[in-house]
């Protein structure tokens, strides 16, 4: 599993197709999620432990654990059917097939990267990790819609992930202005 994160990180197409060929590596793109998942968790936790401001519970860290775990996979759920959609559908070409597992399997490896995230309670350079992470998975996420969905040119792939996170993101802000509205 770690020379296909290597690899994904590194966007080499053979770590790709073989994670395309392998359908039993969805495990691994689903560990691969859990990490980085992890990875933020982790640090938001160190970050409030360290901030003055902050006070941290057992229970607090328990339901950042459960809570961030759940949205982390439900975020890749989501991001790899939006993908499916509209790449496996609205701008299908004729060489495209795949399936949700195939596309899961080449995104989970994707986010790689994003383990950065557990670097980001540092001091003045905390943003710097995120923002590297962010892009850098966003790279591997193209190259994983080229693979997955048969694109021959880079393009169709970026239009993809852009459309889909752009309406995977309309869910999260509605959450966010719900717990405004709310907590305050």
């Amino acid at each position: 599993m770690l020379n296909r994160m290597v690899g994904a990180a590194l966007f080499r197409s053979e770590t790709y197709n073989e994670i395309e060929n392998d359908a039993t590596a969805i495990g691994q793109a689903f560990a691969v999620v859990l990490l980085v998942t992890v990875c933020g968790i982790a640090s938001g936790i160190i970050e409030n432990i360290i901030s003055e401001e902050a006070s941290v519970t057992a229970l607090g860290i328990v339901l950042a654990i459960v809570g961030g775990l759940f949205f982390g996979v439900v975020r890749w759920a989501m991001w790899v059917t939006l993908m499916l959609m509209i790449g496996g559908g609205l701008l299908r070409t004729g060489a495209t097939q795949t399936s949700w597992s195939e596309l899961g399997r080449m995104m989970g490896f994707a986010y790689t990267p994003g383990v950065l995230s557990l670097l980001t309670f540092i001091p003045n350079f905390g943003s710097l990790f995120w923002l590297i992470g962010f892009f850098w998975t966003l790279v591997g996420m193209v190259v994983a819609v080229r693979h997955a969905l048969d694109y021959e040119n880079v393009g169709r792939a970026v239009v993809v992930v852009l459309i889909s996170g752009v309406l995977g993101f309309i869910p999260w802000i509605i959450i966010k202005v719900i717990e405004w509205v709310v907590i305050g």
